[in-house]
């Protein structure tokens, strides 16, 4: 059986990914390695800007209480994992999930799911997380190997975001991020990368890009925030781009990984 860390104690309670505690209204993801949390202040503040809109008070958690967290972590005897807080009108919820390990590159594969429009901008990591884990059903239906991500495009064709991830990619020596006019969430990652690549960014609605650089994909829970991509495929799974050399990207995300670790925050 599962537990939880709901409202100050430990019950039962559902861990797996699509499933929220009943008045859960926004969530955030962090990974838990070797007792540290990377950025967490960077996910609480995207929490308590979906709180502060609907009017709903922060919990210990969401306000960053470390005697909190550590409470939390020490009750659910917490290891490597991936914790979700999940927040709402009465409720504060952590719980903590197996980390697998990652690929060290990723291929992109276009999707037919088309990213939902935003409640409000920024816009918000949502319960019940529903048009995303649309989208994760539609990529495990194809069949497709471990690392492949699904990329959600907007009604117009163009590209959003992933059905985990934040993406970026590098051309004319421009930092390239989708505009937040098709759905994207506004992802921790994909911000500390933006701060700390030293390039110009451009924000933008377009289709996949076919003449990049290099591309990124970002999430807070893989180790360093993100990794290369070495392929971008079409919804047949037909290549339209893919990457003479990962060592620009590898570059970026070395950039990222060192920035990630200055804002680390340890419970040992």
């Amino acid at each position: 059986m599962s537990y939880v860390w709901r409202n100050g104690a430990c019950v039962p309670g559902d861990t797996l990914p699509g499933s929220f505690p009943a008045g859960a209204q926004f969530f955030e993801t962090f990974a838990y390695r070797q007792k540290t949390i990377e950025c967490l202040e960077d996910h609480l503040a995207r929490l308590t800007l979906g709180m502060k809109h609907q009017s709903l008070p922060l919990g210990p958690l969401a306000s960053g209480d470390r005697r909190a967290w550590r409470s939390a972590l020490e009750g659910l005897e917490a290891g490597d994992s991936i914790l979700r807080l999940s927040t709402g009108n009465g409720i504060e919820e952590l719980g903590a999930r197996s980390l697998m390990p990652s690929p060290p590159t990723f291929i992109l594969r276009n999707l037919r799911t088309v990213r939902d429009t935003p409640e409000w901008l920024p816009r918000p990591k949502s319960a019940p997380w529903a048009n995303s884990l649309a989208a994760t059903i539609e990529l495990r239906s194809l069949g497709v190997a471990a690392g492949t991500e699904g990329v959600q495009l907007d009604a117009q064709g163009n590209v959003s975001e992933g059905t985990r991830s934040s993406l970026a990619w590098v051309t004319n020596g421009e930092l390239c991020v989708s505009a937040e006019s098709t759905g994207r969430l506004p992802g921790t990652a994909l911000s500390q990368l933006i701060a700390c690549c030293g390039l110009p960014v451009k924000s933008v609605a377009v289709p996949a890009p076919r003449q990049a650089e290099a591309v990124l994909l970002l999430r807070s829970t893989l180790p360093g925030g993100g990794v290369p991509i070495t392929e971008w495929q079409d919804v047949d799974g037909h290549a339209i781009w893919q990457a003479a050399t990962i060592s620009p990207a590898s570059k970026l995300l070395e950039q990222l990984a060192a920035y990630r670790t200055q804002r680390s925050v340890s419970f040992a």
